[in-house]
């Protein structure tokens, strides 16, 4: 039988309001298993194991006398240290925030309170989310590889099993990066769907919550409890009960060229090779659909967040310049000399993809676009290179960054489901969709993973012996 910690949030979800199983005996399963795996993992900026029991004890008082607070009632949830949760720490991975403790809390944090989830803490990040430095979260498939960016801690604590379910933030693939590098399913929703205040924002504009799990299920659970009604009327209601069937037809698109010039391997080409034909046994219809003008969105993404991000950390770079990381202070300060006649042009190139994607797939019948998340395995943590600009190389993060940041450009939902491994590596496949076909994108991974064999590789259950001296 398994135990707690390993159920989905949506099968855990179930058996509570059943009433087979209570918020104290899911949390404490949960809370071992975090104790368990952390001394490898190092998944947690903060873990306030109190205040988690409290909630759990509230809902269980609740659940007895009838009353559930939502749809994720009594589910233990992570919450990435960019993200304010009332009364724990909000540092972002910085010593600049050192001992700053959220007064309120975030918009999205505060829905996921009403929809009953359990707080659990903070999971760790790349210093305010700039994948400068080297968090010390652990790759739980290889400790000597990176472990994704900058929601690494959300990442590798849902891949351990420490949580059922986190929040990530997604300027440039931030939530999908680390769910592919891990085995996970990460889930960037439609701009303007979630409540994106109470964030360290790196740019107002590109910048979106959203969640990290273990199946698509999972995801679409915890977007359903991190949106309000009105964001849910958006969508035609809740995604949960809407992604386990697949309307038909459906037509996907591939851009193979693309691939080539982000530079995806043979390895990892040949994954995403047999997920394509996956998808064709399940009665996809796949066509390859050239989209060039893709390699716009990079440069506007580039000039719109650097431009925000220093506005957004000028007062406080000024005061204490000495407590930013120097790969943080580059491009912050980067920020400043680009010229405001860049960003606008760089808001019309936004416009524009948006609409020409929107209107390309209408013209070919397509409901989403796939492709790897990511153009190579993880590499070497100590050979991954830090820089937003460069050749097409797996081992950078503007390999990561060229593959992904279309979808915050435009505003698109897109996600990462795992579809294989090479060279013993998870390996995501990437699914885009048009602005408000959450459901869609969705029902195409769930049909996918329900094919695949790939969703029980994860939790990882026996873990690499720790880095001597780590």
């Amino acid at each position: 039988m398994a135990e707690p910690w390993e159920l989905g949030i949506a099968e855990a979800a179930e058996l509570l309001r059943a009433r087979q199983l209570s918020a104290v005996e899911l949390l404490d399963s949960v809370l071992d298993r975090l104790r368990a795996t952390e001394d490898f993992a190092h998944a947690w900026a903060h873990v306030d194991a109190a205040g988690a029991r409290s909630a759990a004890v509230a809902a269980d008082t609740n659940a007895c006398a009838g009353r559930f607070g939502g749809s994720l009632h009594g589910i233990p949830i992570g919450v990435k240290d960019v993200i304010d949760v009332r009364g724990m720490p909000t540092e972002g991975g910085s010593k600049a925030l050192r001992g700053h403790v959220a007064p309120d809390d975030a918009g999205a944090v505060g829905q996921l309170r009403r929809s009953g989830a359990v707080l659990l803490g903070k999971t760790q990040t790349h210093e305010f989310a700039f994948g400068q430095g080297t968090p010390p979260s652990r790759n739980p498939w290889d400790p000597h590889r990176y472990a994704g960016g900058s929601s690494v801690g959300s990442g590798v604590a849902v891949a351990v099993g420490s949580v059922p379910g986190s929040l990530g933030t997604d300027t440039g693939g931030s939530v999908r990066n680390p769910a592919a590098v891990n085995g996970l399913v990460g889930f960037k929703p439609t701009s303007g769907l979630v409540d994106g205040s109470g964030v360290l924002n790196i740019s107002h504009t590109l910048d979106h919550i959203g969640p990290i799990a273990r199946s698509v299920a999972d995801c679409a659970a915890l977007l359903d409890g991190m949106i309000d009604s009105s964001a849910s009327a958006l969508l035609a209601g809740p995604l949960l009960p809407r992604i386990e069937s697949l309307r038909s037809p459906i037509r996907v698109a591939v851009d193979r060229g693309m691939w080539s010039e982000w530079g995806v391997t043979q390895e990892v080409a040949a994954v995403m090779e047999r997920a394509v034909t996956v998808l064709r046994d399940l009665g996809v219809d796949v066509i390859e659909l050239p989209l060039p003008e893709l390699s716009m969105a990079l440069p506007a993404s580039l000039a719109i967040s650097l431009s925000e991000a220093f506005g957004h950390h000028r007062t406080r770079l000024g005061r204490a310049p000495d407590k930013y990381l120097p790969g943080t202070r580059v491009m912050i300060e980067t920020g400043a000399l680009v010229d405001p006649r860049d960003v606008d042009l760089a808001h019309e190139v936004r416009e524009y993809l948006r609409a020409f994607i929107a209107d390309a797939m209408e013209a070919a019948g397509v409901d989403a676009l796939v492709s790897p998340t990511l153009p190579a395995i993880a590499p070497p943590a100590a050979g991954m290179a830090h820089e937003l600009t460069g050749e097409a190389d797996g081992s950078s993060l503007a390999a990561a960054l060229r593959m992904l940041t279309t979808a915050n450009l435009t505003g698109m939902p897109a996600l990462s489901v795992p579809c294989g491994f090479a060279g013993g590596q998870p390996v995501g496949m990437h699914v885009m969709g048009r602005r408000f076909s959450d459901a869609t994108i969705l029902a195409v991974a769930r049909a996918y993973e329900a094919a695949t064999s790939w969703r029980t590789h994860v939790p990882v259950r026996e873990l690499p012996s720790p880095i001597p001296g780590r």
